[in-house]
């Protein structure tokens, strides 16, 4: 793949992720980065259905089928994710857009042919992984959940088809359970739309910024370890360390747009994996729809882990890399610009939650263990 057709590749990745987010701001008519009132039509929507889900939650706390009120109390933490990533796609909508585009100036800027093959290579695979990835992906969570949802409106006292009862002609039973029907199932996409464009994102940024570093650690492996490539070829130390210097600039922008959400997915993967937890605990019988949440619950709690660890482990690399490479053989100032890269290598490059918490496998487990823990205490408070 030549550098025009990767161009062209990722223009098509490109639009998709900026049709997407011109969807949930509303933004079809008047396209701008800056915010606009009609920005905020889906936070709208989504906090009146919350508003619903919570007075549910609260009305079948005592509901004798236990069942229903913890998928109630599930939808509760959805519905919250779900705010968390709108918002994000409002109020970051400018920091989205520009990083998008500077990503896609990495597929365009002309480079020495050194660095250009092994660009081209990494990135023709990325984006081989990266279209498998979001399709399959996308797939599993919409029959997740649809198989989950199917089996939910089957379960003994559940009315209605999704997460509450709107007081819509309650003295006309069937026009009252028609409209539940419609407008539930469209907040139920609505819903389903968010979560999966919100990963896309994750996903897409992921690998990219994967790809991206590996190709910096591979010149460096490959190219600085030989003294008589580095002699002839001066420019390769300056085009690597302007492809860590934008990466790391990039790394910024990635870091503010997911700051918040990041912290908010940690606590509700949380809430949410002890209370799932909790409703095998106090199951009648084996009911499969649990384990159906459970798996896409903490199926997109690692997404977001593994994103941050990627980060992590691939901006550490670039240091390694550095060290094995014939160092000793170059001239001072090039020594003193690879111990410059060093030195800013060494410092981890990944998300911190608000700030204070690293996104990564550590976190993971710790949010896994936490909510097992917590399950148990409740489950003893409460039988």
């Amino acid at each position: 793949m030549d550098q025009a057709q990767a161009v062209e590749k990722y223009q098509k990745l490109q639009i998709y992720f900026v049709e997407s987010l011109k969807f949930f701001n509303l933004d079809y008519f008047n396209v701008s980065k800056r915010f606009r009132p009609r920005n905020l039509f889906f936070i709208i929507i989504m906090v009146i259905s919350y508003y619903f889900n919570i007075d549910n939650v609260k009305t079948t706390y005592n509901d004798a089928i236990k069942m229903v009120w913890t998928y109630n109390l599930c939808w509760f933490v959805v519905h919250f994710l779900v705010l968390a990533k709108t918002y994000t796609f409002v109020f970051n909508k400018r920091q989205y857009l520009v990083l998008l585009e500077e990503i896609g100036e990495l597929y365009a800027e002309k480079y020495s042919n050194l660095v250009l093959m092994i660009q081209q290579k990494n990135l023709k695979k990325t984006y081989r992984h990266t279209i498998a990835v979001l399709v399959v992906y996308a797939t599993i969570l919409f029959l997740g959940e649809f198989v989950a949802l199917s089996y939910y409106i089957t379960l003994p006292g559940v009315l209605f088809p999704l997460m509450y009862n709107l007081p819509l002609y309650p003295d006309r039973p069937l026009l009252h359970y028609t409209l539940n029907m419609i407008i539930q199932f469209i907040i139920y996409f609505i819903v389903m739309f968010i979560l999966t464009f919100g990963d896309h994102f994750v996903i897409f940024f992921g690998l990219h910024f994967r790809c991206e570093l590996r190709t910096i650690s591979e010149l460096t492996q490959i190219y600085l370890d030989d003294s008589l490539v580095v002699a002839n070829e001066k420019y390769l130390l300056r085009e690597i360390y302007k492809k860590h210097f934008k990466v790391l600039k990039m790394l910024e922008t990635l870091d503010d747009i997911y700051r918040v959400f990041s912290f908010n997915q940690l606590l509700f993967s949380f809430i949410g994996c002890c209370f799932l937890f909790y409703g095998t605990l106090v199951q009648d019988h084996f009911e499969g729809t649990f384990y159906f949440f459970i798996v896409l619950t903490v199926g997109e709690l690692f997404v977001y882990c593994l994103f941050g660890e990627t980060l992590v482990a691939n901006t550490e690399q670039i240091g390694t890399s550095i060290y094995l490479t014939k160092w000793y053989e170059m001239s001072v100032e090039e020594q003193l610009n690879l111990l410059f890269i060093m030195r800013i290598a060494q410092k981890p490059r990944g998300i911190k939650a608000a700030g204070l918490v690293d996104i990564n496998f550590s976190t993971f487990v710790e949010v896994l263990k936490g909510s097992a823990s917590y399950c148990v205490i409740l489950y003893s408070l409460t039988t």
